[in-house]
């Protein structure tokens, strides 16, 4: 599983399963292996967005960040089907997010905040279970 950043954004993919989507698509057809893949795909984000609320909870101060985490619908995104953790609601988490996630700077002074690379170490940490989850789900009748 790789972490390309695309936008400043991780994207989670799993490597080394095409040829046994092949063989499902083959047997199932297109569109049944989409819904599929998309229920595969909401299991797994959901584990994650899950273990992601956990590891914020060391953190938390008025839980704004925690509560305002969503996740997306699946969507297809040059040609692989993904789904985003964002964050979205009244008290504007999405505008700072990332400065909790890699620091900033601020006089000269660098900032290293308390949740500091939480999110880089909760998919480095979750990466087999995630992909276990994607293959079970595949795997199910």
């Amino acid at each position: 599983m790789s972490k390309p950043k695309i936008n400043g954004i991780y994207d989670v993919k799993l490597k080394g399963e095409k040829e046994l989507m092949k063989k499902m698509e083959a047997k199932f057809g297109q569109k049944a292996m989409q819904v599929k893949n998309d229920k595969a795909l909401i299991e797994a984000s959901d584990f994650l967005k899950e273990e992601l609320k956990y590891q914020f909870e060391d953190f938390r101060d008025t839980g704004a960040t925690i509560q305002e985490m969503k996740r997306g619908n699946p969507e297809t995104v040059a040609g692989q089907r993904r789904i985003m953790i964002h964050w979205e609601g009244p008290k504007e988490r999405k505008n700072i997010i990332h400065l909790n996630e890699h620091g900033y700077t601020r006089n000269g002074k660098k900032y290293t905040p308390q949740g500091y690379g939480v999110i880089a170490k909760t998919l480095d940490a979750s990466q087999t279970k995630y992909r276990g989850i994607i293959r079970r789900e595949l795997n199910k009748k």
